[in-house]
């Protein structure tokens, strides 16, 4: 219906961001830059949806951190790409190098920040108190579970490389730098997949299962190799877009002393989960265990103690009083008034009194992870949902139906056949880095458990419903094309000496989807594949979805590329490109073309969709 309505000369696209945006003239009618609403230097006003949601938020954006948010993106260095390189579209007397963050690995940064850091996490850890006392409904605590160093917030944190002058450069060398949260919010498209769960249980279960496998979708669906015209060094926008729109204060960021903040805040509110739930109260299922939640995270001790002596469990009531640790960017007046059951117009008696849930959904808008946990709408009659945030939207309508089909299957199966993936924060964090960078796909390895059957009793091997290979199971291993006989990478594994018997393993994206006879492991879609089989489905529905988990399976083994690395080789084959890592508007134009060709079907791309 959309496409009915657009001009000869327009084209609608499903991309995860403009590349030219923030890049010369990118818009029709494009007004000066500086504008009243967004104050940058690279956007122009026109580019914002001016509705109260978008301008409010931006806003709240900008005021909690007390300056621009600028980010730093490391640009692709080709053959004849300017070295080093400097970005000279945001004038340097206007940066705040406080508050420029870069979306890398935080080992990187300074040792004064790591310092600065580690004086704040001691700090804290010493007015975290373990027992109840009689001010602990009005201060804050931390949690103390970490078996790493206290200066390590994870290889994705956005407090990396935070340089303390003008004169240190390290923050900002050879990157671009991006200078509104608009480059975050309304951009950067994420293909969100809801799904739904029988009760709490079934929904902290898919919350927690989840988690560790984002990463590795956030690499299958890798789709913005381009920012600001730039060839950049990354083929994913997470992170970026987690430091875009990262609204922590120089309190919360740990570069001045707590007066006002609620505390240090280690991530962006926009990232990776801080911690699992576990499991509910009486439920027997043993696979989660303390140590998993293994990185810092500070909660608010009032919403704590609320949600205990009402009796929620101590894992729920964390991750609840953490969220509450944020604030919210706006409310509108209809749902004060809603809230409090007042009406500005006397005799209206159409405004029903607020049960608090669309505040607490706004407020769960406002804390985006890469899986979201929301609870039921009585209203809507609703039940629990689960939100996995961190695949980037594909290009065509079969991609896209691909993945959300992968997402729904693996939801059951990990539901059905009580598959354990929990692997620390740490190393979830971790994989979240390397799932971002170029061609990660084939390129990187990942951490992974290697048995995932294993763990829900607390002591088998194999606790699940399937049974493993040589044990009478109805499904194979499908062989890894790169890695059966390759034995020159080697392969860190966490929880015993020999990879083959190891808690964890570092694996391909093919060994984890596709299976490992060579490491003894299953394989995801074997496993989805399994439970396919025993739905019962009409024969042309089965095939249709074993169709759709085919290019699944070909994307991960490389066999297909990611539609990231389809634009780069466009970018890089194109006869205009200068090898300089510029995107000219020529090139710009002519990708899109043929991108918009191939999602309608005049041009056909094998290496992208087969």
């Amino acid at each position: 219906m959309l496409k009915s309505r657009l001009r000869p000369d327009e084209m609608l696209l499903s991309i995860s961001q403009f590349p030219l945006l923030g890049s010369g003239t990118y818009i029709d009618g494009q007004g000066p830059a500086d504008g009243p609403l967004l104050h940058s230097h690279l956007l122009s006003d026109q580019c914002l949806n001016q509705v109260p949601p978008f301008t409010l938020e931006i806003n709240g954006i900008c005021d909690r951190r007390g300056t621009v948010p600028y980010t730093a993106v490391a640009v692709f260095r080709d053959k004849k790409t300017e070295w080093p390189f400097v970005d000279t579209n945001v004038p340097p007397l206007q940066m705040d190098f406080d508050f420029v963050v870069q979306p890398e690995m935080a080992a990187d940064e300074s040792e004064e920040t790591a310092a600065t850091r580690a004086e704040a996490a001691t700090a804290r850890k010493s007015s975290t108190t373990s027992a109840r006392s009689a001010d602990d409904h009005s201060s804050n605590g931390s949690t103390d579970d970490s078996h790493h160093d206290e200066t390590d917030d994870g290889p994705n944190s956005v407090i990396a490389r935070l340089a303390r002058s003008p004169s240190e450069t390290a923050a900002t060398k050879n990157c671009l730098l991006l200078d509104s949260p608009l480059f975050g919010i309304g951009s950067g498209g994420v293909l969100r997949v809801a799904l739904c769960a029988a009760d709490l249980d079934e929904a902290r279960s898919l919350y927690d299962q989840l988690a560790p496998i984002s990463a590795i979708l956030t690499a299958l669906t890798a789709a913005t190799p381009i920012v600001r015209g730039y060839l950049v060094e990354r083929d994913s926008y997470w992170d970026v877009q987690c430091s875009v729109v990262d609204d922590r204060s120089a309190q919360e960021l740990g570069l001045a002393p707590l007066t006002t903040a609620k505390g240090t805040q280690f991530k962006s509110r926009f990232g990776s989960i801080d911690t699992y739930l576990g499991p509910g109260p009486g439920n027997n299922d043993l696979a989660f265990q303390p140590k998993f939640n293994d990185c810092k995270y500070t909660y608010d001790n009032s919403a704590y103690w609320k949600m205990k002596d009402n009796g929620v469990d101590h894992l729920l009531s964390q991750h609840v009083a953490h969220l509450f640790t944020r604030d919210i960017h706006y409310a509108s007046e209809r749902m004060l008034k809603a809230a409090s059951g007042t009406s500005s117009r006397k005799g209206d008696s159409s405004l029903k009194k607020s049960d608090g849930q669309e505040h607490f959904k706004r407020f769960l808008g406002c804390n985006r992870k890469n899986v979201c946990l929301y609870p039921p709408n009585t209203r809507a009659g609703s039940g629990w949902e689960v939100e996995l945030m961190s695949l980037e939207v594909q290009l065509t309508d079969e991609e896209n139906a691909a993945f959300i089909t992968f997402a729904v299957l693996l939801s059951r199966v990990i539901i059905s056949y009580r598959l354990n993936l929990y692997l620390p924060i740490s190393l979830m964090d971790q994989n979240m880095a390397r799932s971002q960078k170029v061609g990660a796909v084939k390129n990187q390895l990942f951490y992974f458990r290697r048995d995932v059957f294993g763990g829900r009793d607390g002591a088998s091997a194999c606790s699940g419903r399937i049974l493993r290979p040589g044990n009478g199971s109805n499904w194979r291993v499908t062989p890894s094309d790169a890695s059966e006989d390759d034995t020159s990478t080697p392969r860190r594994h966490i929880g015993s000496k020999y990879p083959d018997t190891s808690e964890y393993i570092e694996l391909t994206i093919d060994e984890i989807i596709n299976g490992s006879a060579r490491f003894k492991v299953t394989g995801i879609l074997n496993i989805i594949l399994t439970y396919l089989s025993t739905m019962r489905l009409e024969y042309e529905v089965e095939q249709k979805l074993r169709r759709q988990l085919l290019l699944v399976r070909k994307r991960a083994s490389g066999k297909l590329c990611t539609l990231a690395t389809w634009m780069r080789n466009f970018v890089q084959n194109h006869p205009d490109y200068r090898h300089d890592s510029v995107v000219l508007p020529s090139i710009n134009y002519d990708m899109l073309r043929t991108m918009n060709d191939i999602e309608e079907g005049r041009v056909t791309a094998p290496e992208l969709l087969g």
